[in-house]
């Protein structure tokens, strides 16, 4: 097997990093986010096919961000925490292509 092709099979550097700087810092010293946190916004995922309602995808994702707490971080941090866990596909390719140029604000997104 010619090990030099594998770069072919990777994700492009860069394209699903960490999501950006909340616009509103964490003051908590430490914070988990938790794996059922993260469970629920992957069993409400979207994934930007044509059936699919974007608009209804923020609505009921806001609606379970309000319904979770991290001490020391405001809701807008948590959903930027919490919002490519919800993404598949295509939305996630958008996501990873139009997030830098919101530069944290969760309103512009």
């Amino acid at each position: 097997m010619n090990s030099t092709l594998t770069y072919k099979f990777s994700t492009q550097k860069g394209e699903f990093l960490e999501p950006p700087q909340s616009s509103k810092p964490i003051t908590a010293s430490s914070y988990e986010l938790h794996p059922g946190f993260i469970a629920m916004a992957q069993d409400q995922s979207f994934s930007g096919l044509e059936n699919e309602d974007p608009h209804n995808h923020l609505r009921e994702f806001e609606q379970l961000c309000s319904c979770l707490a991290i001490d020391g971080m405001t809701q807008e941090t948590l959903k930027w925490k919490l919002f490519p866990f919800s993404l598949l596909g295509r939305a996630k390719q958008w996501y990873a292509h139009s997030v830098r140029g919101v530069n944290g604000n969760w309103d512009e997104l």
